[in-house]
């Protein structure tokens, strides 16, 4: 059954179709009457701007063990940060939790970090309604309203009549790292990288990317602090050598082992995910990073150690666990990202999105019938 509320909005934010089976339906009618109620006691102009009936009792209703709690996540922050020897910020933590109160409680969270030593341990969360993000990082002084990125933000979240989805990444020592946005599926590369608020050394990439068969992006992610942005591409596969190679060089750096190639390549779906990281500024190719979703954690490929103690430490409560592994290669050093699923059903938004897990077919039939 699908229960769809696309364009129902309320002070700048709309809901996503959501998949719901009969129960939920039914709780969520038996509940409706209640948040009308609810909705009268929402104070205007308030952080939260959705009211339960228009929100919450939509949302997906879990068991209170898998649903985001703020004090149980507070002090997971800090167990979990300490455990990989990550700094932790815990007034930027409880402003970023203010702001963000109603996209954690109805998203799907989850933690990361990377291999590098001091790194940080950072959370997303992954949004299932649609709402500005970046205004809302504006307004509670996470985010300078005049980096010059908010306009590229703006733009790409314009696109498709302005149902792309926006989520956030914050780090535990400094606050907002990233927006991300979801194009709502396979997306011309044409159509992200030629917007008029990107630079001319941006839009000149696009024929690089097109010349190695990446030519569908479904999600980008903007980095505030390094005036960058990570682009996912969709690449028709299976992957191989020579194609790894190719895209290999885009960043540079020293080519990788065989052995660590082949693993790569052992771990990727079919139709790949690749994310390019772009200076927004000169269009340099920083890194590039081949990802694989949903690794049971019997089946993970070599990681370093502080890999292996992050996937130990930071706590999961969804009943589907969702672990990720991303090979990162750039001509500063190459490295080893990690994300772990939290609380909010992380699977399952992912699902929805159509990424494909370890294990899957991994073939993309929309792609294929465009290539």
């Amino acid at each position: 059954m699908m229960f769809s509320t696309c364009g129902s909005q309320s002070r700048g934010i709309s809901i996503n179709s959501l998949d719901v089976d009969a129960s939920f339906a039914s709780q969520f009618f038996a509940r409706a009457a209640t948040a009308k109620h609810a909705h009268m006691s929402t104070p205007p102009g308030s952080a939260l701007e959705l009211s339960a009936l228009e929100a919450g009792d939509i949302m997906p209703l879990y068991p209170a063990r898998q649903s985001f709690d703020r004090e149980r996540f507070r002090a997971d922050v800090r167990t979990t940060a300490a455990a990989i020897g990550a700094p932790v910020a815990p007034q930027i933590t409880d402003t970023v939790l203010d702001t963000f109160r109603d996209e954690f409680s109805q998203g799907a969270t989850l933690w990361k970090t990377t291999s590098r030593p001091g790194d940080d341990l950072a959370y997303r969360f992954f949004s299932r309604v649609k709402t500005d993000t970046v205004r809302h990082a504006i307004d509670a002084g996470l985010l300078d309203a005049a980096n010059p990125m908010v306009t590229v933000v703006g733009a790409w979240s314009n696109l498709y009549g302005g149902t792309p989805v926006q989520s956030g990444d914050f780090d535990a020592g400094s606050g907002l790292a990233k927006t991300w946005l979801y194009f709502g599926g396979l997306r011309p590369a044409e159509d992200i990288l030629t917007v008029p608020s990107l630079t001319a050394a941006v839009q000149g990439r696009l024929k690089d990317f097109l010349a190695l068969n990446l030519k569908h992006i479904r999600f980008a992610a903007v980095d505030w602090r390094h005036h960058s942005a990570n682009i996912y591409f969709r690449g028709k596969g299976p992957l191989d050598t020579s194609q790894f190679a190719h895209i290999h060089a885009l960043a540079g750096g020293v080519p990788p082992t065989g052995d660590l190639v082949s693993e790569v390549l052992s771990y990727v779906p079919e139709d790949y995910c690749v994310a390019v990281s772009l200076d927004l500024r000169t269009g340099a190719v920083e890194r590039v990073c081949f990802y694989a979703l949903k690794i049971p954690k019997n089946a993970m490929p070599r990681i370093p150690d502080r890999i292996a103690t992050f996937f130990k430490s930071a706590p999961s409560y969804d009943e589907d666990e969702c672990n990720v592994i991303g090979w990162s290669f750039g001509r500063s050093g190459d490295y080893i990202k990690a994300e772990r699923s939290y609380t909010g059903n992380m699977a399952q938004v992912l699902g929805q999105w159509n990424c494909f897990f370890h294990g899957d077919e991994g073939r993309d039939h929309d792609l294929r019938a465009v290539h």
